[in-house]
Formats: C-alpha cells, structure tokens, sequence
C-alpha cells in the first residue's frame, strides 16, 4: 500500500473513534441505567454498580465495559455464576446494539489505525 492509502485510512479511522465515542457518552447515559435493571441478578453488573456507583464519567465507562463484557462472554461467564443468562437473554437486540457495537467498532478502527502507524513506520 502507499503511503497516501494509510495516511487516509489512519484519518478514516480516527473520524470513526471520534464518532463512537459520542455514540458511547450516548449509551453510557441513557442505554446503561436500562440494561442495568434488566441485569439486576448478574454479579459482575451488580459489583461494578455496587464499587462505581454514580461517580461520572469513568464510573459509567467501567459500568459499560462490564456490561459489554456480560452481553457478550455470556456462556463463560455463567460456568463462573458471574451471570444469570435468562436475564442476558432478556436484554432487548436494541440495548444489545447500542452496548455491543461500538465497543466492536471502536477496537476494529483502534486496530487499522495501530496497523497503518506501524506500516507507516510512525508508531515507534
């Protein structure tokens, strides 16, 4: 690749790191409180809450991240009896959305911006 396709790919994916960054503030605030009624039985929801609390920005990133990890390491997660999966299954594909993917989107995009610095030779 050249030069010129990295350099627009590293632009690219930071525009979309900016964006999902926005779509996460939106989800921290009014996505989590819901899914986190829904999960009221899953321990590690339940600790993350119970450690956080409201404590802004970073309490509600630690929040997120937790329940992103629940929605989507469900069948491990219950072996531990960390989830209740009836109550995962009850999660809305709405609220599993605005959880899931752009946690997904913001490491694929993390990811090709990373590789084009590296390619670059500007990562190190």
């Amino acid at each position: 690749m050249t030069d010129g396709i990295l350099g627009w790919l590293i632009v690219i994916s930071t525009i979309v790191i900016i964006l999902v960054f926005f779509a996460i503030l939106y989800a921290e605030h009014y996505i989590l409180p819901k899914v986190e009624a829904q999960l009221r039985n899953c321990k590690i929801v339940t600790d993350a809450i119970a450690f956080w609390g409201t404590t802004g920005l970073a309490g509600r990133g630690y929040r997120y991240a937790m329940v992103n990890f629940a929605l989507t390491s469900t069948k491990s997660l219950s072996e531990k009896g960390m989830v209740d999966i009836d109550e995962v299954n009850s999660v809305s594909l709405s609220h599993r959305r605005w959880i899931c993917i752009p946690m997904h989107v913001f490491c694929v995009s993390m990811g090709t911006a990373m590789i084009c610095l590296a390619l670059l030779g500007k990562l190190w």
